[in-house]
């Protein structure tokens, strides 16, 4: 009687991608990878900005957005935000998932010493986009943790080891795993086969398959393989793996609406201007 042994492949670099810095009046640096001229879409990832912390921020101004999901995590520091006129919190290590569906306005603002963050645009199917908006806010105890050797992993969605993210997205099934990596550390992640996406690297370097990422980097990963290798170099790092299930379906967005065509995004301008959200 003879026994098998699974074969896995790991993940390649297909392109490592560099993010367009930007700022805002209130004085927040942005990083933006993904939604550029230069990367409109990793399906079906449609914007990520690693946000940094620049200056004393204002009021809260919400902005309209419908059609996609937004996934903002704080790594350090504090995040406000305001929902449909409700205002939370969202600490270090905490995230807050906001499913905008046929609309919602939103404000935030990050601060607290070297605070950042990230946040993510995540699209929803034409079947889903008419839903009504849900917020939730997600506290840090409530992600769960994997320490390997010089390796941390938390788990913001998908699963790893049998820990579960507290991020479910049916519909996209994302995999969103924050890792940190002692100098020199490395750790191995199981990733779906038919899932595409990005590694994002915010302090030190990681390479993958001996391509390097460094510090405002992405990437991007190719579409062979169920397993990604991370190796930290000297200094250690910190990267953001994330991935989901592709939607391939037509996509028309004008700004912070995002749906299948152009009469679906008429009407989220008509719900918008009618005061629905």
């Amino acid at each position: 009687m003879s026994s098998q042994t699974q074969k896995h492949k790991a993940r390649r670099i297909e392109r490592v991608v560099r993010g367009i810095p930007s700022s805002e009046n209130s004085g927040a640096r942005l990083n933006r990878v993904i939604g550029t001229e230069a990367l409109d879409q990793v399906d079906p990832f449609l914007l990520f900005e690693d946000m940094r912390y620049g200056a004393v921020f204002g009021d809260l101004v919400e902005h309209p957005c419908a059609g996609f999901e937004i996934i903002t995590c704080v790594m350090q520091g504090v995040a406000w935000h305001s929902t449909a006129g409700k205002g939370g919190m969202i600490p270090a290590g905490g995230a807050q998932w906001l499913t905008a569906g046929r609309g919602v306005s939103q404000g935030l603002s990050l601060g607290g010493d070297e605070a950042f963050g990230f946040q993510l645009w995540l699209n929803l199917p034409g079947e889903n986009k008419r839903q009504q908006a849900v917020a939730r806010d997600i506290a840090a105890e409530d992600v769960p943790a994997l320490i390997v050797g010089k390796a941390e992993a938390r788990v913001l969605a998908g699963r790893l080891q049998g820990l579960m993210g507290p991020i479910m997205s049916p519909p996209t099934q994302p995999v969103l795993i924050d890792v940190t990596l002692d100098g020199e550390g490395d750790i191995t992640l199981p990733l779906p086969k038919d899932h595409q996406g990005f590694v994002y690297v915010f302090k030190g370097g990681v390479a993958v398959e001996q391509t390097l990422i460094s510090a405002g980097q992405a990437g991007l990963l190719n579409a062979d393989g169920d397993t990604l290798n991370l190796v930290a170099g000297q200094d250690g790092a910190r990267a953001l793996v994330a991935t989901a299930l592709p939607l391939k379906e037509p996509l028309v967005r004008y700004g912070p609406f995002v749906m299948n065509d152009h009469d679906g995004v008429k009407q989220a301008f008509t719900d918008y201007q009618n005061g629905l959200f």
